[in-house]
């Protein structure tokens, strides 16, 4: 029987597809494909929350006939999709329904008037991609259009990255930190803005701290010596797999080239490691990133391209 589409309907399918990620994802995965819970748990608890500020709601969960969970298609930005599928049960017809779904409830609206639907596919996924070209679907080109996925063991010991006199690394601290915090991530991702523009809160980083693969140990921030946050590296882990996913890292354009990032990393797999940890994942688009993560062991083994079509 094909699997049939349903809609979510509160709370109870989150977990359901939480555990459905966890079941399809091989003990050793490589970097790509299905999303990792922890991919999962961020963009349920940061990116829908702070980002674009979207209901779980919009998620679409695929059953067979005993209601087991077979398939998921969700939303990042506007129009952009991600397909989780079973190995077991994947088929050209189920891809082509999910798809089609995502081209019915996805589609977004550019500012020149064109609806387009954007959708991830492994460059080695050798069926989803020929389900997207018979659907007319061409490969986009754009500074973000190919994702990067890397994969880090975690059997040898991590060596120790020294960090300059008077910076302290440390786990990140309670809730009077969060400004401080919420100062170095918009310093980091919005170089050329005034920091008018943060939340001065910081009450954004609660949502971050909500996710369930959350872990305060694993939550590295770098000190400058006058008190600033200067850089920052958080890690989910997933202690059914025992692995986990860098989610956000990034050092505050002041303290750029001083070596922190990569002493943020390096600590966070070493606490991960000590924590029975077997491996790390990483994603990025651009070169800079790349050479951080590969730095601190990452591989660079496989590749995820953005799909678009004009309806």
């Amino acid at each position: 029987m094909n699997p049939r589409l349903r809609t979510y309907q509160g709370e109870t399918d989150y977990w359901d597809a939480r555990a459905f990620l966890r079941r399809i994802r091989p003990e050793d995965a490589p970097p790509g494909g299905n999303w990792h819970v922890a991919d999962f748990d961020y963009w349920r608890w940061h990116w829908l929350e702070n980002v674009v500020e979207r209901s779980p709601e919009e998620l679409c969960l695929w059953t067979d006939a005993s209601g087991r969970m077979v398939a998921i298609l969700n939303q990042g930005d506007p129009g952009v999709c991600h397909l989780h599928v079973d190995p077991g049960e994947l088929t050209e017809d189920l891809l082509d329904a999910m798809v089609g779904e995502a081209e019915a409830r996805y589609a977004t609206v550019l500012d020149d008037g064109r609806r387009i639907v954007c959708i991830w596919a492994m460059e080695h996924d050798a069926t989803l991609n020929r389900v997207l070209t018979r659907r007319l679907y061409r490969r986009h080109t754009s500074a973000h259009s190919t994702e990067h996925n890397g994969k880090r063991a975690l059997i040898d010991p991590v060596p120790a990255v020294s960090i300059p006199n008077g910076f302290t690394i440390r786990s990140m601290g309670d809730v009077d930190e969060h400004g401080r915090r919420s100062l170095a991530s918009w310093r980091a991702f919005h170089p050329d803005e005034p920091d008018e523009g943060r939340d001065p809160s910081g009450v954004w980083y609660r949502n971050v701290q909500r996710a369930p693969t959350y872990r305060r140990d694993l939550d590295i921030v770098v000190v400058a010596p006058n008190g600033d946050i200067a850089s920052f590296a958080v890690c989910y882990f997933d202690d059914v797999s025992r692995t986990g996913v860098f989610v956000l890292d990034g050092t505050a354009t002041a303290y750029q080239r001083m070596g922190l990032a990569k002493a943020a990393m390096t600590e966070a797999l070493r606490r991960l490691r000590w924590l029975g940890g077997t491996a790390a994942y990483v994603s990025w688009y651009d070169a800079p990133a790349g050479a951080l993560y590969t730095s601190v062991g990452f591989s660079d083994s496989a590749l995820g391209r953005a799909w678009l079509k004009t309806l």
